[in-house]
């Protein structure tokens, strides 16, 4: 199927060969969206807007107004349809491993719930235990539909959430983020595990948390100690620091502690849903140091960070040049 599917998005195949690619993408209709993928319809369309909003940052194109199937996606992207199959194809495997996780009725795989929230938006979920999570742009969470009777256990895919965990004494907390365990029983934190990062931070507002890396202790925290795992080689630091800053975005702000221009570029996209490049001049040494507005204009917040290195910056729709 995935060779079928390479070929239809370059437009090789036979009509009968295309009818049978798309009959079998019309079977997932037909088979109905498991109604624990997504727990309403806005939560739904954020999924979308997500995945969506991913493929464009991958392939660094201006997103169209419009995409409502795959047919028009593939005239739309026409110059760039080796990345699209690429892209495109992994989404099907992505899907069908999604679809076989939340229609498991046995065994050891748990009926989960995803959300996934699109570039520029924030959103506050409650479980069932009374457990609070707000989640910060371009993050995908997942999290079952009933705990076990042991253990609470969710799981942080990609990006920052804060953990507001409902105290219980016999049953833990667990969150799992790019192989580090993060366990309370009641009590405040935040994680950010951003893929541009390469590392995991977790900072405690209140409580105690305990953090490992698979069956290794890392260490414990409590209010106002942060730790950060290095994912490449697999050390952590740790440090004394301002909660309140650390999960100062819940109110809409966004700390820049000295971030590379790569770093810059994610965020600005996670939150502003801009592309930023550089032109000829070469950016990649500089560091940005600043505290922005998740509301405030694009354009202001580049006059800021270009005045940090006396940078330079044209934005033509949703691309943003710095120079």
């Amino acid at each position: 199927m995935r060779e079928l599917l390479n070929k239809y998005l370059k437009g090789e195949l036979s009509a009968e060969d295309s009818k049978q690619v798309e009959e079998w993408y019309a079977s997932f209709d037909k088979a109905g969206t498991p109604l624990s993928a997504f727990s309403t319809e806005e939560e739904e369309q954020e999924t979308y807007a997500g995945i969506l909003s991913n493929i464009h940052h991958t392939l660094q194109i201006q997103p169209a107004e419009e995409i409502t199937n795959p047919t028009l996606l593939r005239k739309l992207y026409t110059n760039n349809i080796i990345k699209i199959a690429a892209v495109v194809t992994t989404l099907f495997v992505s899907a069908a491993l999604f679809f076989y996780l939340n229609n498991t009725r046995s065994g050891t795989a748990e009926q989960m719930t995803y959300v996934v929230v699109a570039p520029g938006k924030m959103k506050l979920i409650e479980l069932a235990d009374g457990t609070r999570i707000w989640l910060n742009s371009a993050t995908k969470f997942g999290y079952p539909k009933q705990f076990s009777s042991k253990l609470r256990e969710v799981t942080l895919l990609e990006g920052e959430a804060f953990f507001d965990v409902a105290h219980e004494k016999n049953r833990p907390f667990i969150v799992h983020s790019k192989g580090l365990n993060t366990q309370v029983l009641g009590t405040s934190f935040n994680i950010d595990a951003y893929n541009f990062s390469k590392c995991v931070k977790v900072s405690v507002a209140t409580g105690k948390v305990g953090v490992s890396y698979g069956k290794k202790l890392i260490g414990f925290l409590t209010p106002n100690e942060e730790i950060q795992y290095k994912l490449l080689s697999n050390k952590s630091t740790r440090s004394i620091g301002n909660a309140a800053i650390m999960n100062s975005w819940r109110n809409g702000d966004i700390v820049l502690d000295y971030i590379d221009f790569e770093s810059l570029k994610s965020i600005l996209f996670n939150n502003y849903s801009y592309t930023l490049k550089s032109g000829k001049r070469d950016l990649s040494q500089l560091h940005f140091s600043a505290t922005i507005k998740k509301s405030d204009a694009i354009e202001d917040v580049m006059k800021l960070l270009s005045s940090i290195n006396q940078t330079k910056f044209s934005i033509t729709n949703k691309i943003i040049t710095m120079y």
